[in-house]
């Protein structure tokens, strides 16, 4: 059964992006999220501090411009998310990539976020048996 909660705890964490309040964003993760990133090629990154620098290391770098979300559906513990990210290439230029962000919510907070090319791709992992700890 879907949690309209989730919903509410990943639009705080949009807003919190687009205000760039990493504290804030932060506060709305578990300590030890797995977050997969697309704006720029990383590896996976686990928990809270991993994740401040990358998201401090995108604000210095400039690559990522914005990220507008088109929708949000709660999918069992899920929330995906359908989007766009705006990011500035070597040569200066702007793409704009669609894209579909699944966050796994736990407890009132972001587990696990992982972003995904096709819709079809972030229902699947919405819908994946969570692993046990």
């Amino acid at each position: 059964m879907s949690d309209p909660g989730n919903v509410g705890v990943v639009r705080l964490l949009w807003v919190a992006a687009r205000e760039n309040d990493v504290d804030a964003l932060l506060s709305l993760t578990t300590p030890d999220v797995e977050w997969r990133p697309t704006a720029v090629t990383a590896p996976g990154l686990h928990g809270r501090d991993a994740l401040r620098g990358y998201l401090d290391g995108l604000r210095t770098v400039g690559t990522l411009l914005d990220a507008h979300p088109y929708s949000f559906e709660a999918v069992g513990d899920c929330v995906i998310v359908s989007g766009v990210l705006r990011v500035r290439r070597d040569d200066g230029g702007v793409d704009a990539i669609q894209r579909w962000w699944v966050y796994r919510v736990a407890r009132g907070k972001v587990a696990v976020a992982a972003s995904h090319s096709s819709r079809a791709d972030a229902l699947r992992d919405a819908r994946a048996p969570r692993p046990r700890k």
